[in-house]
């Protein structure tokens, strides 16, 4: 098993501006730097970590954004091939961010409904779902 988090330990820095305005101290934790670039690689790569260690050899999940760049991150960063599913309405730069991680990137549905939804029946034992 691996304990090694995927994610990094990003700046919390205090904005003036903000705690003027406020009238009190504000902190800004800099999620922006994760190599994903969004807090969701903390989650998703625990996850990730813990199903490669049970024994997964593909991940799956869908996604619209963020959580699909993260998984595609993981996934690259374990070994492990990636499949997001994304419905019709995702960006063409966060498709192109997906496959810039090696992950393959099926478009299904007008929603992320339907994009789950396929998602979910192409898990099997070896293939999981990774919940975005």
């Amino acid at each position: 098993m691996t304990d090694t988090p995927l994610h990094i330990q990003t700046p919390l820095l205090r904005s003036g501006p903000l705690s003027r305005a406020l009238g009190g101290a504000v902190w800004l934790k800099l999620e922006s730097l994760q190599p994903s670039g969004s807090f969701k690689l903390r989650g998703i790569g625990r996850a990730c970590s813990v199903q490669r260690d049970r024994g997964a050899r593909h991940f799956i999940s869908s996604s619209g954004g963020n959580a699909g760049v993260a998984i595609a991150h993981a996934g690259k960063a374990l070994g492990i091939p990636v499949t997001v599913v994304v419905p019709r309405s995702s960006s063409a730069h966060v498709i192109e961010v997906i496959r810039q991680a090696e992950a393959r990137v099926m478009v299904r549905g007008e929603t992320w409904q339907e994009a789950h939804e396929h998602a979910c029946s192409l898990t099997d034992n070896a293939a999981v779902y990774i919940h975005p």
